[in-house]
């Protein structure tokens, strides 16, 4: 954990978002609306801890909160049947011993029901002592439909709640790697909590495409074919203004007793482009690179820059290698573009009936790991390390065809020696702050086409 400026779930400062109409976005701030709420955003936005405020929130206030991660390999209903299990002991200390006795009959039967069973068949011919033997084994599911068994778990809940008058919170965080079946049971229970007027709360929190990830896995599964938008109060966490993200920087610094240049706090914001995650690890490099009395120069900023990106080349490079060939092509026209962006009617347009929609496809794969970044009709990249990788460090050329050359190291860092007395403040040493870039190029042949490429 950084001692000046914490870690992303426990900030040194914490930013209070608001939505467009300047309300906060934070449920310790502002109720929900009604009985689901939905976190959205890009990777790195803050939404886990949108999750943390509240379950902090419910915590101080004595409230049950039930939170899981979702995950692709098992069902959200036995990571809440075991949660809650797990729970037990703080459930009995608020509600008492004989309060109980209906939630772990409950328990007991939600984990038997929901294990799969194996079945077999089988069938012998011939005669003693010899026959012959065929055997069938299958699996079977549990016997419940889909979403029924968190319903029940929210009654039970609910039930106890209610004779204390609190609330209930039922948090699910990760729902970009939540199944369909998962999703579907997230809408049903949805629309049960929304039926039944229960003090029960369903909070998520997933990425851009995950209120319409739930839209069609209610229409595909559990019938209720009914629009999430209107049910889920939904909270955007989206990149932060630099007016919003300079205290993150400049009350850590003043506590810790650092000083730094106004310029130098510009330039990390501009580098971080309204992401707190990124700003995080850039301010924590310009402290480690800073000297005193100097502090955080202009300097400082632009080499800690580099440093952070010069470490990031390998998620850049995994990354790119994750995208598929119309995934590359987009990234490539974007970045060459520079901080306009690229207009995506014009681009489709020009792709053609044939290709508009796998450029679309594109788009939205794109959007949703956070690479691009949506502002009306036109995307940028959301990260400027990733824009310089792809210009610099792969080339135009290079970048349209997949073709990344290994990249040269960032500039060495040479701290100023300490003045004497009365002698002018010297400042770090002289550097780009970027990869090294020359008019030198290169050729690589792929296949039939040969490519000229940045070196």
């Amino acid at each position: 954990m950084s001692q000046v400026f914490g870690t992303a779930r426990r900030p040194a400062y914490m930013v209070t978002r608001t939505d467009q109409q300047g309300r906060p976005i934070s449920l310790d701030r502002r109720p929900p609306e009604g009985n689901s709420v939905l976190f959205t955003g890009s990777p790195g936005m803050g939404k886990s801890l949108e999750l943390d405020r509240a379950q902090q929130y419910a915590q101080q206030n004595g409230w049950t909160c039930i939170r899981v991660d979702a995950s692709p390999r098992e069902p959200l209903e036995n990571r809440f049947v075991r949660a809650v299990s797990e729970d037990l002991g703080g459930l009995r200390k608020r509600h008492g011993f004989f309060a109980l006795r209906k939630l772990k009959k409950t328990l007991r039967d939600l984990s038997q029901r929901n294990r799969s069973q194996q079945n077999g068949a089988e069938l012998r011919f011939g005669v003693m002592p010899v026959q012959a033997v065929v055997k069938k084994q299958w699996e079977a599911p549990g016997r419940d439909g889909v979403g029924s068994t968190l319903n029940q778990l929210a009654d039970n809940l609910g039930e106890l709640a209610a004779k204390k008058r609190q609330p209930v919170m039922l948090m699910v965080d990760n729902l970009d790697v939540a199944s369909e079946r998962d999703l579907a049971a997230l809408t049903e229970l949805s629309a049960h909590l929304e039926r039944n007027g229960q003090p029960v709360y369903l909070i998520g929190a997933g990425g851009e495409m995950a209120a319409t990830r739930l839209m069609a896995a209610s229409g595909g599964m559990s019938g209720i074919g009914t629009g999430v938008a209107s049910r889920f109060d939904l909270r955007e966490c989206t990149p932060l203004a630099d007016d919003e993200l300079r205290p993150a920087v400049t009350e850590p610094l003043r506590r810790a007793g650092i000083p730094y240049q106004p310029e130098a706090v510009d330039n990390l914001l501009k580098a971080a482009n309204g992401n707190p995650s990124r700003l995080r690890d850039l301010a924590d490099s310009a402290v480690r690179l800073a000297q005193p009395p100097y502090g955080i120069t202009a300097e400082v900023a632009k080499h800690a820059t580099a440093q952070v990106n010069d470490r990031s080349r390998v998620f850049y490079q995994a990354a790119w290698n994750n995208c598929s060939d119309a995934e590359k092509d987009l990234l490539a026209k974007v970045a060459v573009r520079g901080p306009r962006g690229l207009a995506m009617p014009s681009e489709t347009q020009a792709a053609g009936p044939g290709r508009w929609q796998e450029v679309d496809n594109a788009r939205q794969g794109l959007v949703a790991r956070g690479m691009l970044r949506e502002s009306g009709q036109r995307v940028n990249l959301a990260d400027p390390g990733l824009q310089e990788w792809v210009e610099t460090r792969v080339g135009q050329s290079a970048a349209h065809a997949g073709v990344a050359l290994p990249g040269t190291p960032a500039p060495a860092i040479t701290q100023p020696p300490t003045p004497a007395a009365g002698a002018a403040v010297p400042t770090v040493a002289q550097g780009t702050g970027r990869h090294r870039q020359t008019n030198t190029t290169a050729t690589r042949q792929v296949g039939n086409t040969t490519f000229t490429i940045n070196t």
